[in-house]
């Protein structure tokens, strides 16, 4: 904390005035040790390679030692158990699309709401297969409103989504191209099927033009993508990796928090190098280098621990508190807040907020980011507190026996009023549609 004296002149007789206030004041190592904590896995990997390029009195530990062999210290070494890691999720086209709606368009909540259905029902290429109709008699609303959400729809990146058809997919990107050939909208209007199977005579006929001009037009064509929402299906994978593990220990109902040393290592400082900067002269510029490389060594070590430590406090707090969800899975997840485990722990709630973002549990239920064990949830605070997982692992129980005669959402809100779960038919209505679960007319059919 730093004190801040202010000098403020005012006139009209007032003269001038101090005012005293208190200033938080971040130090540089400070602001490493927060920047340390907040560093998800491979951010801090790569951030612990480079102090050890930089600084030659960084070694790492090797963990042979824990074993009783002798200690031997490596330097920049890659070693870790590469079936730690798990598939992260990347993000979908329905979350890329809901992102644009709310943050970047400036609608009515009605709109929106509009908007986010057709969303939830596009296809896997983007597409919008439902009627327009029926949207509109699903939704409760004039079909000139469900129209105008599709415009919208169609605004979004990528160019082409909500498309009802090829040619219609086609039409939105050909239309934000900034130079578009003057034959390709009637390639994409007409003459989709002759570019397909190459009737080049047939369009220099049909189109009155050369063939040096239509196949410009066709290579713009095939540069369209025909799936807009493929891009977030293939490519390669995202990985995460775990920075603590969650096992079953020996009794019941117990688990034990382990952090994934193989992946992170500690450091120590190198004896050779110690030894040297002991009786280096501090006057000296080899001294002064020597000197300065152990403090900030010993610091960041320092820092590494700390991150440690409060990283295994929060994940042992979280298994404590989110005991039902270890023990018998997601169904049994209760809303908590980040609040409750800092008066837990007696920290600030911005340090868990750090300790949490970006980190990631290995559990006996899969990998989750440790952010997920913070829900939001139903009757906080009492004893049949539920968060929007058990919610949704309830929802999908609730359809699954639901027989010949499909539940509506109505229906299924009612369901959850008399187990005690206050929720709204446009709540049950938004988690079906999260769940991929079509509604009860289509579950009929």
């Amino acid at each position: 904390m730093k004190q801040v004296i202010l000098m403020r002149r005012t006139y009209g007789g007032f003269g001038l005035h101090q005012q005293q206030r208190t200033k938080l004041h971040m130090t540089p190592q400070l602001q490493q040790a927060v920047k340390i904590l907040q560093m998800p896995a491979p951010e801090l990997r790569a951030f612990i390679n480079e102090q050890l390029e930089d600084n030659p009195l960084l070694e790492q530990a090797d963990w042979s030692a824990a074993s009783g062999s002798s200690a031997v210290s490596y330097r920049n070494s890659g070693d870790y158990d590469s079936l730690r890691h798990v598939p992260g999720q990347t993000e979908t086209l329905e979350q890329h699309l809901l992102e644009q709606l709310n943050v970047d368009l400036d609608e009515s909540e009605e709109m929106k709401r509009i908007v986010g259905y057709l969303i939830g029902n596009l296809d896997a290429s983007g597409y919008l297969t439902l009627d327009i109709q029926w949207l509109a008699v699903q939704l409760e609303v004039d079909q000139a409103l469900v129209e105008q959400a599709l415009q919208i729809l169609q605004q979004l990146e990528p160019a082409g989504v909500g498309a009802r058809s090829l040619s219609e997919c086609l039409k939105l990107q050909a239309e934000r191209l900034p130079e578009c050939h003057p034959l390709l909208m009637s390639l994409i209007e007409d003459y989709l099927e002759d570019v397909a199977f190459a009737h080049i005579h047939k369009l220099k006929q049909r189109l009155k033009a050369c063939e040096a001009d239509i196949a410009e037009a066709i290579a713009q064509l095939k540069s369209l993508q025909p799936r807009p929402g493929a891009s977030f299906q293939t490519g390669t994978p995202g990985y995460v990796v775990p920075d603590v593990i969650v096992r079953a220990a020996g009794e019941e109902g117990q688990f034990m928090v382990t952090l994934h040393d193989a992946v992170f290592p500690r450091l120590l400082i190198n004896g050779e190098y110690e030894r040297l900067a002991q009786s280096a002269n501090r006057t000296e510029e080899t001294g002064l280098f020597l000197h300065a490389r152990r403090s900030a060594a010993a610091f960041l070590i320092r820092c590494l621990e700390q991150r440690r430590v409060t990283l295994l406090r929060v994940t042992e707090a979280i298994v404590e508190e989110q005991a039902g969800f270890f023990q018998f899975g997601p169904s049994q997840l209760r809303p908590m807040t980040l609040l409750d485990i800092a008066d837990k722990l007696g920290l600030h709630e911005s340090t868990i907020s750090r300790a949490a973002s970006g980190k990631f549990a290995m559990t006996p239920w899969g990998t989750y980011e440790l952010s997920f064990f913070f829900p939001t949830g139903f009757n906080k605070g009492h004893d049949d507190a539920i968060s929007a997982e058990s919610v949704k692992a309830r929802l999908k129980e609730l359809i699954r026996t639901e027989g010949d005669s499909p539940y509506s959402d109505q229906q299924l809100a009612d369901a959850f009023a008399q187990e005690g779960i206050p929720i709204s038919r446009r709540t049950v209505t938004k988690y079906r549609e999260s769940l991929g679960i079509a509604s009860s007319i289509h579950r009929k059919r």
